[in-house]
Order: structure tokens, then C-alpha cells, then sequence
């Protein structure tokens, strides 16, 4: 039987570079805080539409549009949604200014 049904939290799992995870958990660490608790706040922030969240999510978009165009290894297998169809003609303006 199932009993994460009953439960109010979610769990996820995150990939890391080894070096990402090991600087993060030492910088963490000299706050006396831990992962879950920051990720947990930059979700509750972003899902909130916190300007300096929805400022990060943005960059890493515009991040993955550049690197499509520009030829990268990753590929958008998906047809091209509202979200990345308005950023790329704001990349297009941002190229022709």
C-alpha cells in the first residue's frame, strides 16, 4: 500500500555536479542550513511569482533558447511552446538593438 498518498510533502530528486554539490553543501553548511530547506524556499518563492525567482527561472531560459540556437548538443524534442515562442522573438529583438 502506498503511504506517500497521506503525505503533505513531495520528495525530489536532483542531479548535481559533484563540484556543484560539494561547494553548495559547504556554503550551506557555514549558514547552518540544508538543501531541502533552500530548495524548498526557492520553490515556494517561484510558485509565489517572487520577482527575483521568476528573474532566475527567466535567465535559465533565455540560457536554453541561446543554447539551442546556437547549436548546442541539446535538443528541443517538443514543439515550441507560448513561453519559449515570446522568448524567442525577444532574443530576435535583442540581437537586431
Amino acid at each position: 500500500m502506498r503511504t506517500d498518498l497521506f503525505q503533505d510533502r513531495k520528495c525530489v530528486h536532483v542531479k548535481l555536479d559533484k563540484d556543484v554539490h560539494a561547494s553548495l553543501r559547504a556554503k550551506l553548511f557555514q549558514h547552518n542550513l540544508s538543501m531541502q530547506e533552500v530548495f524548498d524556499e526557492f520553490a515556494k518563492l517561484f510558485v509565489t511569482e517572487d520577482s527575483r525567482a521568476n528573474r532566475i527561472v527567466e535567465q535559465l531560459v533565455m540560457r536554453k533558447v541561446k543554447e539551442a540556437i546556437e547549436g548546442k548538443p541539446k535538443k528541443l524534442d517538443r514543439s515550441v511552446n507560448e513561453l519559449d515562442h515570446d522568448t524567442l522573438y525577444d532574443l530576435i529583438e535583442e540581437g537586431t538593438t
